[in-house]
């Protein structure tokens, strides 16, 4: 029983991982009532970035995704608008057996067949039977919209999430991944951008709202012999407005595989901007 015990089975944290995330503007309190568009920002802890628009106007609003865009950190600009044409199928198959079969076995006892010969006819059925079946596939087309409408006072989300690369459970555990507190937009290495443009006049003249954001803090603490909560106390003691953050993340370092159900990440608040 005890040669049967080993680490490979246990929980080993490894380190403790804290990233917040801010605009370039400070965080208004909350949405003016004169403004016409809010966008509102949330960033899961995989890293993806997802983006819904609110409609304040009593217009229809008119969202153009040919000319909106995600700015990654690589400088790489991604348009909402992808023209291509994807294909989704789903085949449906039932099938049914029928038939006898006799073993050859007992057709070589029957004959007097023995010896090699008999032990491999024994293995071996045969034996008529037939077959019948049914297949149906349903096949759905999917292609983005250049234009989507929104009604007055709804919401929507916008079509694609983009990943944000430095940004997710998985981003920091590379060897060159940076360690910083408190870093400026000017000095953070993560900088990233959302381009949303949109009309209220059944698209005569287009507005843009761009949101520009980065990371301002990004570092990890080791855990020694099991202690946490002291890797916590370090990560208070190095920032402590960690809580107070608009946009921040934890992440358990563990040698447990990465999985959608674990509960290794915590990510708390968003970020919004208006026009």
């Amino acid at each position: 029983m005890l040669g049967a015990c080993s680490t490979a089975g246990t929980l080993q944290i490894e380190s403790v991982t804290y990233q917040s995330v801010r605009t370039t503007f400070d965080r208004p309190k909350e949405v003016p009532e004169d403004a016409k568009i809010a966008l509102f920002y949330n960033i899961t802890k995989s890293g993806e970035l997802n983006v819904i628009v609110k409609n304040l106007t009593d217009e229809i609003m008119t969202i153009d995704n040919t000319r909106s865009f995600f700015v990654g950190t690589n400088g790489q600009s991604q348009s909402y608008y992808d023209p291509t044409v994807r294909t989704v199928s789903n085949t449906e198959l039932s099938s049914k057996t029928e038939g006898a079969s006799v073993n050859l076995g007992a057709i070589g006892g029957a004959l007097g067949i023995g010896g090699s010969i008999g032990a491999l006819l024994g293995g071996i059925n045969v034996g008529g039977s037939s077959t019948g079946g049914t297949s149906k596939t349903t096949i759905t087309y999917m292609a983005d919209q250049p234009l989507v409408q929104l009604a007055p006072k709804a919401d929507g989300a916008m079509s694609k999430s983009f990943q944000i690369e430095g940004i997710g459970r998985s981003s920091h555990r590379s060897v060159n991944a940076p360690n910083f507190v408190f870093q400026t937009q000017k000095e953070s290495p993560y900088k990233f951008s959302v381009c949303i443009s949109y009309s209220i006049d059944n698209g005569t003249t287009y507005n843009k709202l761009v949101t520009d954001f980065y990371i301002n803090s990004s570092f990890s603490v080791p855990v020694n012999n099991l202690k946490t909560n002291d890797a916590f106390v370090t990560i208070y003691a190095k920032k402590p407005d960690a809580l107070f953050e608009p946009l921040y993340f934890f992440y358990i370092d563990n040698n447990m595989p990465l999985m959608d159900n674990q509960f290794d990440v915590y990510n708390n608040g968003f970020l919004f901007d208006y026009q």
